[in-house]
């Protein structure tokens, strides 16, 4: 039993020493991803992605950097213009070679020439390869047209 409670202690410490340095490291990874994004820099967010990278947005579901890159990201930041992009309520949850990181999003620019501004939440997993962080998931979720409420 004292071992048990030893090593349970000695996990503990460890972790209590790396989740700082991990969290700072994930934050730079996102920060990073933002930079690139604004920026329409699109290499950069390629580079960001994990090969076997998933993205889901509502009922879409694009699976593999081909996929995820070329059919949605890449088109959709291109697209843009006169973007701005901000980001709130980020909470990263970081582990030693997986991080969760969520947050709410608010874009606003142009995109196909209409003025648009869109908000929701956004759910990324980074996972390390190579030793650098990469994009394993990303979930977007944003408001959906409701039904009107039917008064009783």
């Amino acid at each position: 039993m004292k071992i048990a409670a030893r090593l349970f202690l000695f996990a503990l410490t460890v972790s209590a020493l790396t989740t700082p340095a991990q969290e700072s490291s994930v934050a730079a990874a996102v920060e990073k991803y933002n930079q690139a994004f604004r920026s329409k820099d699109v290499a950069t967010i390629r580079g960001l992605l994990a090969d076997d990278v998933l993205l889901y947005e509502h009922s879409v579901r694009n699976d593999g950097l081909a996929d995820v890159f070329e059919k949605h990201l890449k088109p959709e930041i291109l697209e843009f213009e006169d973007m701005k992009a901000e980001f709130s309520d980020v909470r990263i949850t970081p582990g030693a070679d997986l991080a969760l990181v969520t947050r709410q999003y608010k874009i606003q620019g142009k995109f196909r020439g209409r003025d648009i501004t869109a908000t929701g939440n956004e759910t990324m997993v980074w996972k390390k390869v190579g030793g650098e962080w990469k994009i394993a998931h990303i979930h977007y979720s944003h408001p959906c047209p409701r039904p009107a409420q039917s008064s009783k």
